[in-house]
């Protein structure tokens, strides 16, 4: 049967049959191996980045904690904050509040900013170590004001001191 054709077209047949073999196994084969390894190296880049975000998750917590310690502790409501700041005030001996002001709710798009405002009255000493406890060890919510200043008693013969301190609170509305 193939005794009729030259060498010549026999070779171009094998040529032809070769090619057409070659397709065929390209698109059965070797096209899916070739996606295949493609995924496998996105999905590897992926997973390292997932990795690598993942041990970061150890200095996220700690930058929450930061945040937290500099704006307040989350999830505690703002009469709660207000009693907090009554009862720290008034465990420091010889000090006295004088005027505590509502609290002042003001909202933004994205978080809520809660105010209280105390004023104490005491004498220097103590009004220096109530501001300094409220500083270091108060963590319901951040002294952002004190100011320092006097009143005349009655009788224009004796002044108050007073400490007026402003704390803030932010709360994230997302």
């Amino acid at each position: 049967m193939f005794e009729n054709y030259s060498y010549k077209q026999k070779f171009y047949a094998l040529i032809g049959i070769f090619f057409m073999l070659s397709i065929t196994a390209y698109k059965r084969s070797f096209h899916t191996l070739f996606d295949v390894v493609s995924e496998y190296r996105e999905l590897s880049k992926k997973a390292d980045d997932i990795n690598k975000k993942a041990n970061n998750t150890g200095t996220l917590k700690n930058d929450v904690e930061y945040l937290n310690k500099i704006i307040g502790k989350e999830g505690v409501t703002k009469e709660m904050v207000q009693q907090e700041i009554i009862s720290f005030a008034s465990t420091n001996s010889g000090v006295s509040i004088n005027d505590l002001k509502p609290i002042h709710d003001y909202p933004e798009t994205d978080y809520h900013i809660i105010t209280n405002q105390l004023d104490v009255t005491g004498n220097a000493n103590q009004l220096l170590e109530l501001a300094y406890n409220f500083e270091k060890k108060f963590n319901y919510s951040r002294m952002v004001s004190q100011n320092f200043y006097t009143t005349k008693k009655n009788n224009n013969k004796s002044e108050v001191l007073h400490l007026k301190m402003i704390f803030q609170n932010y709360e994230n509305t997302k």
